[in-house]
């Protein structure tokens, strides 16, 4: 009965920090939403949620997670590539980024915000210790990160709408059958 009445008080103290902290953060969460805002529609692919969440972090505030998670992003986004332009990715992001703009897959500006998405990823991930710690040079180094991430995607991605539905700027890139194309929505 005391461990029960325990749990029970310590879930209303827990449920009442999240309710003041949440109260206390929502104008920011709104802002930086509208900051770094991601394209509404983008393929339904294994990297789709994984994308999708990079721009909730950095709304909630959590800039380590989104800076690493918008490195994973775009080098998920460098292999489908490659593979969607028909060869074999390589382990290395460098080289297979350098084999797109070759190849005349990546536009400069491109290749130039995937670089910079990429800048300093071994540190994010190791996590090493010269990672940055100034909360506010991390809140703009994520949104950096998520802003180049977004317009990658409106790129890649691009459609427009008709009358028969989603039109891709590039089909190749949309698993499209039996006239459908399958899609992951954004629009919160």
């Amino acid at each position: 009965m005391i461990d029960r009445t325990r749990k029970i008080v310590e879930k209303a103290r827990i449920l009442d920090s999240l309710k003041q902290e949440f109260e206390q953060t929502l104008d920011q969460r709104v802002n930086r939403y509208f900051e770094v805002k991601p394209h509404d529609i983008i393929p339904n692919s294994h990297f789709a949620a994984v994308s999708a969440e990079c721009y909730l972090l950095y709304r909630d505030g959590h800039y380590y997670g989104a800076i690493s998670l918008s490195q994973s992003v775009a080098e998920a986004l460098v292999k489908f590539l490659c593979n969607k332009n028909g060869w074999k990715p390589k382990k290395d992001f460098e080289k297979n980024l350098t084999d797109l703009r070759k190849r005349n897959v990546l536009t400069n500006d491109l290749y130039k915000m995937f670089v910079k998405i990429w800048d300093h990823r071994n540190d994010y991930h190791h996590l090493n210790p010269q990672i940055e710690q100034d909360r506010k040079k991390l809140a703009t180094l994520a949104k950096e990160k998520l802003t180049d991430l977004r317009d990658i995607e409106k790129e890649i991605f691009a459609f427009s709408s008709s009358s028969k539905g989603l039109v891709p700027k590039y089909r190749k890139y949309w698993d499209q059958s039996k006239n459908t194309i399958p899609v992951f929505l954004r629009l919160d």
